[in-house]
């Protein structure tokens, strides 16, 4: 008979999306060392799926089925897990185990929306009871990016982008995501970054915008000051750039700090185009849809849980 520590206690399932940045303008350094900015983040049908389960010992134990993902100290969702410990007595041990779909260091925001899974899965295990304005709180300890998973798919960045406006705008639209063969840290392309030679603001937001075509409109009108240092650091993202223009998107942008790369199409984009321009393994290709009117993270259904709060759509193809 197994022994009670070998048997999970409570089991939470979640999908957490991806995102990519509409626009992302640097205001300036502030004096905390971080860069003021202004960013419109939209989560896209690109998901990992992460289990939760408690267990009687073992401490934080992470797995995945991705051989670069780190599962120590240094992983965000480990940060959470090991900070749950300050709101509550009781011992955390947890099995987390990550289904990765989301690329590594592209700027897609996988590593924030992994941790904001973890955020909602530690106050559900541990009974922290923690209200939403102290989840958030929380998340902007964590990363700068991990306040926006907290709520739905569409929201407006200020601050280091943690301070969250909610906002609703047009999605109907198809995208081609396309991650290089190398990945870049944040660090290492704000470090690049000559604020001399970068536009601090495009004037662009998207909020309460829902004509199709005056959401292009604004959408050809935005920027990513970041591309520059992006593209100086990683010249195939350059390449795609281009190569996603040539096949008529109404604009190709890096996403976050790259240097992953989108363009967005008003029709499904060829992905058999997209697979022999980017054939080999290292590249990665993916057919999105953004996602509206519902949550960035959610709570999927278990056989233990009953209750399903996913059912979200999921349009996406690796080239590798």
């Amino acid at each position: 008979m197994a022994g009670v520590s070998d048997v999970p206690m409570k089991q939470l399932v979640f999908r957490a999306a991806a995102k990519i940045n509409l626009n992302l303008d640097v205001l300036g350094r502030r004096a905390d060392g971080y860069h003021e900015l202004f960013t419109t983040f939209q989560a896209i049908d690109l998901f990992d799926t992460l289990t939760f389960e408690k267990t009687g010992s073992g401490g934080i134990q992470i797995a995945s089925n991705h051989p670069e993902f780190p599962t120590g100290p240094e992983n965000l969702i480990y940060r959470v897990f090991a900070q749950a410990g300050r709101n509550t007595t009781e011992p955390i041990n947890v099995r987390v185990t990550v289904d990765k779909r989301i690329p590594i260091a592209a700027g897609l925001g996988g590593g924030s929306a992994d941790a904001a899974a973890a955020l909602f899965a530690a106050n559900a295990l541990y009974s922290l009871s923690l209200t939403g304005s102290q989840l958030h709180d929380w998340a902007g300890e964590i990363g700068a990016d991990v306040p926006f998973f907290l709520g739905n798919a569409q929201a407006e960045g200020r601050g280091r982008g943690d301070a969250i406006t909610p906002v609703e705008f047009y999605a109907d639209y198809w995208l081609a995501v396309i991650k290089p063969a190398v990945g870049l840290s944040t660090a290492e392309v704000y470090r690049a970054l000559d604020l001399g030679l970068t536009k601090r603001e495009s004037g662009v937001n998207f909020a309460g915008c829902r004509d199709r075509e005056d959401f292009f409109s604004r959408l050809v009108r935005a920027q990513n000051a970041l591309t520059a240092p992006v593209i100086r650091l990683c010249p195939e993202a350059g390449c795609a750039l281009r190569f996603l223009e040539e096949q008529g998107s109404v604009a190709a942008r890096v996403t976050g700090s790259g240097p992953c790369v989108f363009g967005i199409f008003r029709d499904t984009p060829n992905l058999g185009e997209l697979r022999r321009a980017f054939p080999t393994a290292e590249w990665q290709v993916f057919v999105c849809r953004p996602l509206a009117g519902q949550a960035a993270v959610g709570q999927e259904s278990t056989d233990r849980q009953g209750a399903d709060r996913g059912n979200h759509r999921s349009a996406h193809y690796s080239a590798g």
